[in-house]
């Protein structure tokens, strides 16, 4: 299984000190700075033969051959009628979609934290009202529904939900149930539960997929063929409707012809072909599963330095090193209002020198919490062989007990 090479230089934050994205920075630039890099959050590019396009046509008009064949595959994979499907420019370009159509002025928008820089940062941007939605490690990140409708109950205008499921950074999966209940407690507000679901694919088999559009008429799912079956250079996504929503269809439409106009025919046609090998192309992830995540779950469990969720499957881990401070989740939020004033702190954090620590000092690659709105987390992930995890987590324990006795 081929890892992304390297680069072999130590952290040097080099975001504008205005970004709203900081943490695509660091992972453009220095993600891969440790030579035991634990950073990834999908799969490494598959070794499969045959998804190469010699020969085909790849710049007719996407919207006449390639898009409908490609939301056609899309919507076979979830049992659907192709009009619950729309192709995006990656899940990023699904979420953009979504700010734009629901995140709007006059509208409350309940966002999870800890979380992606993106879920926080993009409602706000469209002009809505952004409130934190906690997930404590205490509770497993477990979300909470009461407070969800208690939001919703005070609430003027629309109450969206934005989460990801499975969690990112912790890998926590939220019940079918659960997803249904925010769905139903948001919906007499005009509400839209969106659940980006890229990480979904990790799970085993169909009954661990949990999909929120086929749960609520009022929810969305965004997802890609980046995570799992790492296909990121692609940049193939899209958004699955729930069945209240498809008359919005060719809101969304214009929406994504304002946006980027249409997908690159190459990205839809090798994605198209994609999801025909799916199995294939999960092959990488199965022996993972097998030889490489029973390491990090050993880790995560026997570990002196740290307090660790284990997740049911993937390759997400989210541990709050022992002694740092805790604030959950709620600094360095990008303007997200904390309802609940948590400020429960219990030592110095700051887990972005702690990263450079690790990697000057140990050369491993985590990601600091601070990423994730969540200082005194690391996000720390098993997306490699076992001779490189193996070493790795030897070196990130080590790494983390030389911090604790310096500090």
């Amino acid at each position: 299984m081929a890892s992304r090479p390297c680069r072999g230089h130590t952290l040097a934050m080099s975001a504008p000190d205005d970004a709203l994205f900081p943490y695509m920075f660091w992972a453009h630039e220095e993600s891969f700075a440790a030579p035991y890099c634990l950073t990834q959050s999908g799969m490494p590019l598959p070794e499969l033969p045959g998804l190469r396009l010699e020969g085909l046509d790849l710049f007719g008009y996407p919207t006449q051959e390639a898009q409908p064949a490609f939301e056609t595959a899309v919507a076979a994979l979830f049992g659907v009628e192709p009009r619950r499907v729309l192709a995006t420019v990656g899940a990023s370009g699904a979420m953009h979609l979504a700010a734009q159509r629901w995140f709007t002025p006059g509208s409350t928008v309940l966002v999870e934290v800890p979380s992606y820089e993106p879920l926080r940062v993009l409602p706000r941007r469209s002009g809505a009202e952004v409130v934190a939605l906690e997930r404590r490690i205490e509770e497993g990140f477990a979300l909470d529904v009461e407070a969800i409708a208690t939001v919703a109950a005070r609430t003027r205008g629309a109450c969206h939900v934005l989460l990801t499921n499975p969690h990112n950074p912790s890998g926590r999966v939220e019940s079918a149930q659960t997803l249904a209940a925010i769905a139903r407690v948001i919906e007499p507000t005009g509400g839209v539960l969106v659940s980006c679901e890229a990480y979904m694919e990790y799970a085993p088999t169909s009954p661990e997929r949990i999909h929120a559009p086929l749960l609520a008429p009022n929810a969305v799912a965004i997802s890609t063929l980046t995570k799992a079956y790492g296909l990121g250079a692609l940049r193939a996504g899209w958004m699955l409707l729930g069945e209240g929503l498809v008359s919005l269809r060719e809101q969304l439409v214009d929406l994504a012809y304002l946006t980027w106009v249409d997908p690159p025919t190459p990205s839809l046609v090798a994605a198209t072909r994609a999801l025909q090998r799916l199995e294939e192309l999960m092959a990488p992830l199965r022996t993972i599963e097998v030889e490489s995540r029973p390491h990090l779950v050993r880790w995560l469990r026997e570990s002196n330095c740290v307090d660790a969720y284990v997740p049911p499957f993937g390759i997400l881990s989210f541990p709050r090193v022992r002694g740092l401070t805790d604030t959950h989740g709620l600094t360095d939020t990008h303007g997200v209002t904390d309802t609940h004033g948590v400020t429960d702190t219990h030592g110095v954090t700051d887990t972005r020198a702690l990263a450079r620590f690790l990697v000057e000092r140990h050369g491993v690659g985590i990601v600091p919490g601070e990423a994730f709105g969540a200082p005194g987390h690391l996000r720390v992930t098993c997306g490699v062989p076992q001779s490189t995890l193996v070493p790795a987590l030897e070196r990130l324990e080590q790494g983390l007990c030389e911090w604790l006795e310096r500090t």
